[in-house]
């Protein structure tokens, strides 16, 4: 790590600069909670998690679902079971290990989570509707940047 000597005004930024990431960590927070909530309300937040990334993955097995959302596999597996109780994810073999289960939504489960993400949409949506397009741009911009994905391609027909 490089030697941080930073003057009085450097150190004010930066410690705004993470008030302002945790607010906008913990709202999104918020909305995230809300939205599962919209998708079930019966349903802890988490299983919304799963339902969330196989809409945006596909089917996926238990042990893939727990990696790549940082749960363990038995809150996955009990998560799984209420979610195909309600009838929002199905198991099927997977056709290239007859031994493995691929867990994917039904149409059901596919609906409930469109609809439940346009009304997080609104909710973003609201905080930047007064917004000229050169702030956007530059909000998008910055984002991009902090998340170290300036050097990939944008995406210009979302």
């Amino acid at each position: 790590m490089k030697n941080r000597n930073l003057n009085a005004d450097r150190m004010q930024l930066e410690f705004n600069l993470g008030e302002q990431l945790n607010a906008l960590l913990s709202a999104s927070h918020a909305i995230n909670v809300k939205t599962a909530e919209i998708f079930d309300p019966a349903l802890q937040p988490a299983a919304f998690v799963l339902v969330r990334w196989l809409l945006s993955y596909g089917p996926a097995s238990a042990t893939q679902l727990a990696e790549s959302t940082a749960m363990d596999r038995s809150s996955v597996s009990r998560l799984v079971a209420q979610l195909k109780k309600s009838g929002y994810v199905k198991s099927e073999e997977d056709s290239n290990d007859r031994r493995g289960v691929l867990l994917s939504l039904t149409e059901a489960g596919r609906e409930k989570a469109i609809l439940a993400l346009k009304e997080k949409e609104v909710e973003f949506y609201k905080r930047i509707e007064n917004w000229d397009n050169d702030k956007l741009e530059s909000f998008v911009h910055m984002l991009r940047s902090f998340n170290g994905l300036e050097n990939h391609q944008q995406d210009s027909n979302r």
